[in-house]
């Protein structure tokens, strides 16, 4: 655990932020008090990026919101895609591999849970009435585009971005004690909602994620605040020269974390933390 401090040791220059949970509220809108800080941080120069575990389309909408041209580091770490100015102009990518892929795909399919492929920022999946309802979970949180195909199996031979599987939250824990000993070298395994448990390059997470784009933009990680509130921002926290918990950010990331805000994302708490701690 890093020394707690009072105060960032270097001005802030770069404020990377979870959505779900920390800069959304609980509707997915963003409150005015974060907007106006984070408009004002812009506005001084410092970086504003959405660091998330979503793909990268499905977080267009969080942009529009905002009103800023921010770079995006999306699925967890596995893709950071440059300003809406550029395109989104990929400036990495760190897919699966696809022989890990298919042993997952394989673990998966012979206990009949539901798989999501991501694949050229589309996720791809099988159908079924045991499948649908989880299907219709992860879609309805943040609208991502789904394809439905016969068999995954033909697409084994790609590279996905990510792998991810959707069931209830006791057996994504239990999963995630099950599958450490075969898949936990192989691949990055990240628990995001209670009801995902997630699979990345080895050397793929949110934290790495955004410290490679600290490094492109020029900026030293003692400049860098991240804030966030699930066990999938303990990386991205640990990583930054300022980690911020929020109010309702769960026990591991607060105990990794420098400091902690008094409101919770339903009262915008990101907007405490830029103003505390970075205008």
């Amino acid at each position: 655990m890093k020394p707690k401090l009072t105060k960032p040791a270097a001005p802030i220059r770069l404020i990377a932020l979870d959505l779900d949970g920390t800069l959304l509220r609980s509707d997915k809108t963003i409150g005015r008090r974060t907007i106006e800080a984070l408009h004002a941080a812009h506005k001084k120069g410092i970086d504003v990026v959405f660091a998330s575990g979503r793909m990268t389309p499905a977080m267009e909408s969080t942009v529009d919101l905002l009103g800023l041209d921010v770079h995006v580091v999306s699925y967890n770490g596995a893709v950071i895609s440059g300003p809406r100015s550029s395109k989104r102009q990929r400036l990495f990518h760190g897919p699966l591999p696809s022989d890990v892929a298919r042993d997952l795909y394989a673990y998966a399919k012979a206990r009949k849970y539901q798989v999501n492929f991501y694949h050229e920022d589309v996720i791809l999946t099988e159908d079924g009435p045991h499948l649908r309802p989880w299907v219709e979970l992860y879609r309805s949180r943040n609208g991502s585009p789904f394809r439905f195909v016969d068999s995954l199996e033909s697409f084994m031979h790609h590279h996905p971005t990510k792998l991810l599987l959707v069931t209830e939250p006791e057996t994504r824990n239990r999963l995630l004690k099950e599958m450490a000993p075969d898949f936990g070298g192989r691949s990055s395994m990240v628990c995001s909602d209670p009801e995902y448990l997630e699979f990345l390059a080895p050397d793929v997470c949110k934290g790495r994620g955004v410290a490679r784009l600290a490094e492109l933009r020029g900026i030293p990680l003692e400049s860098v605040m991240g804030v966030g509130d699930g066990d999938n921002d303990l990386t991205m926290i640990g990583m930054a020269g300022w980690g911020v918990a929020v109010a309702n950010a769960s026990p591991q990331c607060r105990a990794a974390a420098q400091v902690m805000t008094d409101c919770d994302n339903d009262n915008d708490a990101v907007g405490e933390a830029v103003e505390r701690w970075a205008l």
